[in-house]
């Protein structure tokens, strides 16, 4: 396999997504201890008591936007027809060659901001608190 200056731009987004995803897995992690040890330290609270959680069957990240996400599909998708010469099917979408040529060129930047945009798509959603009185 030859590795063209395409493949590692997009190869980079790639990575770029993955760190994102696992540095919100990280601060989830962080944040959900931090507040298992502070529900200790409140006077009079048994020790045993469990942390709230999320149901079982909900996803561990949320949404931002809905709108960026569409917005990612789009710029990936684009890429991709560009890739094909934009042709989907057999069925040619601009029919012009120097045109075609011209975009053709540019597949790797569509895919690499697709990937880029939906990996800020996401959120984590924080730990529940509960009031306790002191």
């Amino acid at each position: 396999m030859i590795f063209t200056t395409e493949l590692i731009i997009v190869a980079v987004a790639i990575l770029v997504f993955y760190l994102r995803i696992a540095m919100l897995r990280g601060k989830k992690k962080r944040l959900e201890r931090e507040y298992a040890l502070k529900r200790r330290k409140v006077k009079g609270r048994s020790k045993g008591v469990m942390l709230p959680h999320q149901s079982p069957n909900s996803p561990p990240y949320g949404i931002t936007s809905w709108f960026l996400v569409a917005l990612a599909v789009i710029l990936m998708l684009v890429g991709v027809v560009a890739y094909n010469k934009f042709t989907i099917l057999s069925w040619e979408i601009i029919k012009d060659p120097t045109l075609v040529e011209t975009y053709t060129k540019y597949w790797h930047w569509a895919v690499a901001a697709g990937v880029l945009v939906f990996a800020f798509c996401f959120k984590i959603d924080l730990p529940k608190e509960i009031k306790v009185e002191e």
